[in-house]
């Protein structure tokens, strides 16, 4: 009989339902965070050798974009295939400083409660880089001298356009801490190849650059067919924020300016209200806010073509792979955009590139595709969804089961 070896887990998952109502009330929705972590735990937890205990830490921006304070403890149980898990969700106080030495005190005290009577402890895997984390993760690795593995999404103490100044230097000290931190990781699984080879040289690495829910992709194997219809429908859903290219795509519409295309925006972030007043008389340009994933995926599928369009010469795009590239792909639609560094060489023969994010680039492009013929653009979107389906997390699961064993 083999022996089951135990791991702790650092994370931010909390059950579906609960996380439904925390997006409608958090200004700056943390989505992906929620979906990425949920899609590793039902990829890892099919191994039957191997345990995790789960300590969860609510994904809330600070108070008052969510509007509460104090985030209490509280045991949650769910259903992983035909696994039950527990996940402990930490307490803390969601303001300032307070925010990161409650979350350290209280994930390190849940950490060693759930976790020392633990047999056969084998590793602490540490998702984001997230300092409270990142601190106990080392700390209770030394403790039982064992491996900490790093699973990190983003490049660290990342500035909101929204944050106070105090913030943003707060952010400085973060940055230098962060840096320190992840060079003690182990192991390192990471959404570009550049983010760990920039913040752990030397240190053994996994790319998983997104991860696909496999029940999602095999609920929609069959694309929404359309009813024939004089506008062409282009979609964006995502985050709103001015970063990440939105504002650009709202001027190449404006430059355009033809009756027969509608561009149809979903999310939250810095650019809502500018968007709002922007696109005010605009009949091509329509904002439907912030839906529920259930319903982004059906929108996305009932459209004629998706567009995201980031900077690819922005500092931090060579550490960021679009969580929404592989959502969009999946569709079925097909995608138009910008190839950044840390998109992996092998999605180019299946999505529609722009050379640059520029509002000319990008409606030039569009001009093209409206006078191409739509079957070709089609049958790519078709080929985007069978190569987004080997990203699922049956697959991505196995190689970070492999990667993390010692």
């Amino acid at each position: 009989m083999k022996v089951v070896k135990n791991y702790l887990f650092l994370g931010f998952a909390l059950p579906d339902q609960i996380m439904k109502k925390v997006f409608e009330e958090d200004s700056f929705p943390q989505v992906q965070t929620h979906n990425f972590n949920w899609n590793i735990i039902k990829g890892i937890e099919r191994d039957a050798e191997i345990q995790f205990t789960y300590i969860s830490s609510r994904p809330v921006t600070e108070f008052p974009s969510f509007p509460y304070k104090i985030i209490k403890s509280k045991v949650w149980s769910e259903r992983v295939g035909d696994k039950k898990i527990e996940i402990q969700e930490i307490p803390f106080i969601n303001k300032g400083i307070s925010k990161i030495f409650s979350k350290l005190i209280s994930s390190f005290y849940y950490s060693m409660k759930n976790f020392s009577l633990k047999p056969n402890k084998a590793g602490i895997i540490v998702y984001s880089v997230h300092i409270p984390y990142m601190i106990v993760g080392l700390m209770i690795s030394k403790i039982y001298k064992i491996p900490l593995i790093s699973i990190w999404t983003d490049p660290p103490a990342v500035v909101r356009e929204n944050e106070s100044y105090f913030k943003k230097k707060i952010r400085i000290i973060e940055l230098k801490i962060a840096k320190y931190l992840m060079k003690k990781s182990s192991k390192v699984i990471s959404l570009t190849k550049y983010l760990a080879r920039d913040f752990a040289p030397n240190i053994p690495y996994l790319v998983i650059e997104g991860i696909i829910n496999i029940e999602e992709a095999n609920e929609w194997d069959v694309k929404i067919t359309n009813k024939p219809r004089t506008v062409t429908k282009f979609i964006y859903t995502g985050s709103l924020e001015k970063k990440y290219g939105i504002q650009n795509i709202v001027e190449s519409f404006e430059i355009l300016n033809r009756d027969d295309i509608l561009l149809e925006i979903y999310g939250r972030g810095d650019f809502e209200n500018d968007l709002i007043s922007r696109i005010k008389g605009n009949k091509n340009i329509i904002y439907k806010g912030y839906v529920f994933r259930e319903e982004i995926l059906k929108i996305q599928r009932g459209a004629d073509y998706l567009i995201n369009a980031r900077n690819s010469k922005d500092e931090f795009v060579k550490y960021s792979f679009p969580s929404k590239t592989l959502e969009y792909m999946l569709s079925g639609t097909p995608l138009i955009t910008t190839m950044l560094p840390g998109i992996p060489d092998e999605y180019r023969e299946y999505v529609i590139l722009i050379e640059n994010n520029r509002p000319e680039t990008i409606a030039n492009k569009i001009n093209e595709i409206l006078n191409s013929q739509n079957l070709k653009n089609n049958e790519l979107g078709i080929k985007a969804r069978t190569f987004a389906k080997t990203k699922n997390y049956l697959n991505q699961g196995d190689k970070i089961l492999e990667f993390i064993k010692f």
